[in-house]
């Protein structure tokens, strides 16, 4: 087997040497441990962080939860019922037509906007604690 000069290989008394104690030559500058002690005792005097304000957030989530539900509720009761195939085949003509369509529509803008006051808030939030 062939060695290897630019690699060979220590035995124990190598490593001992190596490892020890006294050829410890990386010496922290004088400011070092001052500066990283003055960091520390900082960070441990500053304030804790604000918590985030869930008994407020949480009303806005549950009325998001509960209109989310009740949506879905509707629309497979609406899809059950058969209002698809009504609405299609019907031919009562584009009013008749598009009423249901209104009143599903106006369902879902609601949704969306407790969802857009939901949202809004919880980003108010987080942007006030984490810009302090």
């Amino acid at each position: 087997m062939k060695t290897n000069p630019i690699d060979p290989r220590l035995n124990e008394a190598d490593l001992n040497a190596a490892l020890a104690p006294d050829n410890d030559a990386i010496v922290p500058s004088s400011g070092f441990v001052s500066s990283v002690m003055m960091a520390v005792h900082g960070e441990a005097s500053a304030p804790a962080p604000i918590a985030f304000p869930w008994k407020r957030a949480l009303p806005g989530l549950i009325a998001a939860a509960i209109l989310a539900a009740y949506l879905s509720v509707s629309l497979v009761a609406f899809l059950r019922s058969g209002g698809v195939r009504h609405i299609l085949f019907s031919s009562m003509g584009w009013p008749a037509i598009l009423a249901p369509l209104f009143r599903h529509a106006t369902d879902a803008l609601w949704l969306t906007v407790s969802l857009a006051v939901c949202l809004a808030s919880l980003l108010f939030c987080r942007r006030l604690i984490t810009s302090g």
